[in-house]
């Protein structure tokens, strides 16, 4: 099934109105509820710092992308004729690559299975969710979501394999 095909079958799912709520956590909101479970837990000075940063750069890195390196590509609404697409949270009609909301979703996903490994199923899932949930509403291509996911992993790895050990051990590792 070609992909003009496969984005004018998405519409007719019942799920479409659905997947307001999953791409909203690729929003900041969820940096707010994550932010104040780690103030709940107590967490330290490293968990902060690598929640910051790490959420920094996977919100900014797609942000840089779509302004500075591919502003002119269009999102799927806009280069596919007569597919519905969700107006409720209508975003730009160019801009489309990478994925914020996907790369944003990916990290809390592997940021929070570093926190809880038991649940790390759960939140990966959830992380996956929030990238096919752009797909549903037509905002994004597959290769935008595949790239938000990998900013998302590569953000939440690196802050946590670098910066996480560095402040646990005041800087001596």
């Amino acid at each position: 099934m070609g992909s003009h095909a496969f984005h004018r079958g998405l519409d007719r799912l019942p799920l479409f109105e659905v997947m307001h709520g999953l791409t909203a956590l690729g929003d900041g909101a969820m940096a707010l509820v994550v932010a104040v479970w780690l103030a709940l837990r107590r967490s330290n000075r490293a968990e902060w710092a690598v929640f910051l940063l790490g959420f920094a750069a996977a919100a900014l890195v797609p942000q840089v992308a779509k302004n500075f390196f591919w502003p002119d590509l269009v999102r799927p609404y806009g280069a596919v004729e007569g597919i519905r697409h969700s107006v409720l949270l209508d975003p730009a009609r160019l801009k489309t690559f990478p994925s914020g909301h996907s790369a944003t979703g990916a990290f809390f996903a592997l940021f929070l299975a570093f926190r809880k490994p038991s649940w790390s199923g759960c939140y990966l899932a959830l992380g996956v969710s929030i990238g096919i949930s752009r797909l549903f509403l037509h905002y994004h291509w597959v290769e935008d979501v595949v790239a938000g996911w990998l900013i998302g992993l590569c953000s939440a790895w690196l802050a946590e394999r670098t910066l996480g050990p560095k402040l646990n051990t005041h800087g001596t590792t």
